[in-house]
């Protein structure tokens, strides 16, 4: 006997109009023009019209920038070397295994015998890949700490000092603590050879993923923020999206044969179009809101190269009363055009932290201060994390806890204090 029973639960529905918004604002330029042409070449009622979206008088191209793409990732650029090697299929599946397993940093930091053990590898076999990838560039790349990723870039280095891997292997701690006389005393280095091996030092990459060279692609704004003739800033839209339109003659010559199946099928053409036209609107709403609201809230940076105000997506959600999911997907991936300079949309978002005498300032603030802080320490004792952080607190009145300090340090590509001693 079949067993009947009742459920009740909710689900979230979402209309076509809503899955159509959320697709065109992830779209930009020529992508979302194709996406329009592929949604009129399914639509026999609808046509679309190019045209040129530069202002009158303008008879130049469109500003394009060099960025760096972030497609060709560590892993991807890893790979390729890997699958050019004439090795045996435990030994390239050891390698892969490693790739996989490197942090952000590109170091690994797994265990070798219990990552070969999924996959039956032995532990010697797992050795060989690690030092196999270790062979490829970037120099230093799977290194199992920063000591060895040195180790590696000094080895494969063409005009490393004679004595700095045996400084290295043999007074690594004493290196980190900046006791360069006892050094200097042990490996029997005159006052020119330590120099040169510290300079030496201080060249190579801390972070051995960050010396990967991306490829370059170019980027077209999507925004261009400029002042006007009263001295305000204003917005417009460099996208070369088409207009989209409903043939109303087609339609009316169709309904007028009667049938129901034609009938049915032009007003499902143009509640397509409706949907597509509304979901075009509110994607057009939504970045200029997003844009008024980055120029209102960061106008002194705008008009008179002040720092970034603290500003997060949901303080933009607040102010557009557009959802913070909105906000963010307008924010992703787009730029603007300003002073014949192309920046990421997110790049006038700034974090708050809390100060004294301005209530809060914004991070790249923050950044400024630190990097100002170094350059005019005293290079035999410069400033650990910790002390940037009360100086922080007693000069500048800016509350930052140390963590936070390592971590701006670190964006600013600046090494700890250590490797900063003389």
């Amino acid at each position: 006997m079949s067993n009947l029973s009742l459920k009740l639960e909710q689900k979230a529905k979402i209309l076509q109009v809503q899955r159509l918004t959320i697709q065109m604002l992830a779209l930009h330029g020529q992508d979302l023009a194709d996406f329009l042409q592929e949604q009129v070449t399914a639509n026999p009622l609808l046509d679309i019209r190019y045209h040129d979206v530069r202002p009158a008088g303008d008879k130049g191209d469109k500003a394009i920038d060099n960025l760096r793409s972030h497609s060709a990732s560590l892993e991807a650029w890893l790979m390729a070397q890997l699958r050019v090697q004439p090795l045996s299929q435990p030994q390239l599946l050891a390698a892969g295994l490693v790739i996989g397993s490197l942090d952000d940093k590109g170091f690994f930091q797994g265990d070798l015998a219990s990552l070969g053990t999924v996959y039956h590898l032995g532990l010697e076999d797992m050795k060989k890949g690690l030092e196999l990838v270790q062979s490829f560039d970037p120099p230093g790349i799977a290194a199992r700490n920063l000591c060895e990723a040195l180790i590696i870039q000094t080895r494969r280095a063409r005009k490393a000092p004679l004595q700095a891997e045996a400084l290295l292997e043999k007074h690594y701690e004493a290196f980190l603590q900046g006791k360069w006389q006892k050094i200097q005393s042990s490996l029997g280095l005159s006052d020119r050879e330590l120099r040169d091996i510290r300079d030496f030092l201080k060249s190579l990459s801390l972070q051995p993923a960050s010396q990967i060279v991306q490829e370059e692609v170019y980027i077209r704004p999507d925004i261009e923020i400029y002042c006007d003739a009263k001295g305000r800033l204003a917005q417009r839209a460099l996208e070369d999206i088409p207009d989209v339109y409903f043939r109303d003659d087609l339609y009316d010559q169709y309904a007028a044969q009667g049938d129901k199946e034609t009938l049915a099928y032009i007003r499902k053409a143009r509640r397509n179009f409706n949907d597509m036209a509304s979901a075009l609107a509110y994607r057009h709403h939504s970045i200029e809101q997003v844009v008024d609201c980055l120029m209102d809230r960061q106008k002194d940076y705008f008009l008179h190269r002040r720092p970034l105000r603290p500003l997060r997506q949901k303080d933009i959600a607040a102010d557009t009363q557009l959802s913070t999911a909105t906000v963010s997907r307008v924010c992703r991936h787009r730029y603007v055009l300003f002073e014949g300079r192309i920046y990421p949309l997110q790049s006038f978002l700034a974090t708050a932290y809390p100060s004294d005498t301005e209530g809060s300032v914004s991070d790249k603030v923050v950044m400024e201060k630190i990097a100002a802080l170094i350059a005019s320490e005293d290079k035999s004792h410069p400033y650990s994390d910790q002390d940037l952080s009360e100086c922080l607190a007693l000069s500048d009145r800016i509350s930052v806890a140390r963590r936070t300090v390592t971590k701006l340090r670190q964006k600013l590509n600046i090494p700890n204090s250590r490797i900063r001693r003389l």
